[in-house]
């Protein structure tokens, strides 16, 4: 019970940084970000950048494929153009995976303290550059709180077998990246949560780049829901992100442990091997689906109207 509530706890802290980011950087971004969306999307590789850039900016790629959709809906994006927009938000995800594997180095109680004194000026620049800094130190300190919790996962008894069943088969991360991402619908959550189960030796980089593969597809569940209610081509776009998502995991999947190797030899740190894998996923998913985009689109529209 010790072990649910403090978890709960750090995974609030997480989000709660998360939300302080998103709202510091959207600060920036928010007034261009329409405008910037619907004239930049006319072309693919237009709409991937697009996607890739206002995720890094907004640090949630389920944030912006909801305002995609929401953006469909009401009739500034056609679905043609999101699909790049889909693509580019898996990348731009992946800059979460990598601004956590500062936490050795970011100075989060220094951070934390500039971003508490910062909120209370009345300026709105400086307000939102508090935001910002405060939403990183809460997202470290949910970090150092999560690698705290190893010994009491050690003493679980479910869950120190389920991990080690991942050892003699990785693959069974998949199931868990899944099932963790849908329950707490964030990707990025779960990549903290694999991160400190992998900096303690609970998991290995396999099981963790499986897991990762997982939250892919889970993650899908945020956009499902969002598409409740919405305009035909709005459900088109959730559900060519979710298509997209199972179909290039299903692909990687079999070369689990090629994928591992390369990982390996991208970084000393366990967790900088996890992230930049993450990117190389990511990037490589983009590669080998662009060939099928056509024929993507033509189906899911003949399949829906």
């Amino acid at each position: 019970m010790e072990l649910i509530s403090l978890l709960f706890v750090f995974i609030m802290l997480f989000f709660i940084g998360m939300r302080l980011l998103q709202t510091g950087m959207k600060f920036y971004a928010e007034s261009k970000l329409t405008n910037w969306i619907s004239s930049s999307t006319n072309h693919l590789f237009g709409s991937i950048m697009v996607g890739t850039i206002a995720t890094a900016i907004l640090q949630s790629s389920s944030v912006v494929l909801i305002i995609t959709i929401s953006m469909v809906t009401v009739g500034i994006l056609t679905f043609k153009q999101t699909i790049g927009i889909i693509l580019g938000a898996n990348i731009g995800t992946t800059i979460t995976g990598e601004l956590l594997t500062l936490g050795d180095v970011f100075p989060f109680h220094i951070s934390l303290f500039i971003g508490i004194v910062f909120v209370f000026i009345n300026q709105k620049n400086i307000f939102y550059i508090g935001c910002i800094l405060l939403g990183l130190g809460n997202i470290f300190i949910a970090m150092d709180g999560f690698q705290s919790l190893m010994p009491l996962i050690n003493d679980s008894f479910s869950l120190k077998y389920a991990f080690s069943t991942t050892h003699t088969f990785p693959e069974f991360g998949l199931l868990i990246g899944i099932i963790v991402s849908a329950i707490i619908q964030s990707s990025s959550a779960t990549f903290a949560l694999t991160a400190s189960l992998l900096h303690e030796g609970i998991i290995s980089l396999a099981a963790s780049i499986a897991i990762m593969l997982g939250s892919n597809i889970g993650t899908c569940v945020t956009t499902l829901i969002a598409s409740i209610r919405t305009s035909k081509q709005a459900k088109l776009v959730a559900i060519t992100h979710t298509i997209f998502n199972i179909f290039t995991v299903l692909i990687v999947v079999p070369f689990l442990s090629l994928v591992t190797s390369i990982g390996e030899q991208l970084a000393s740190n366990s967790v900088s091997q996890l992230a930049h894998a993450a990117v190389l996923f990511n990037i490589f998913s983009v590669i080998i689906v662009l060939p099928f985009i056509p024929f993507l689109e033509k189906h899911l529209r003949n399949r829906l109207y």
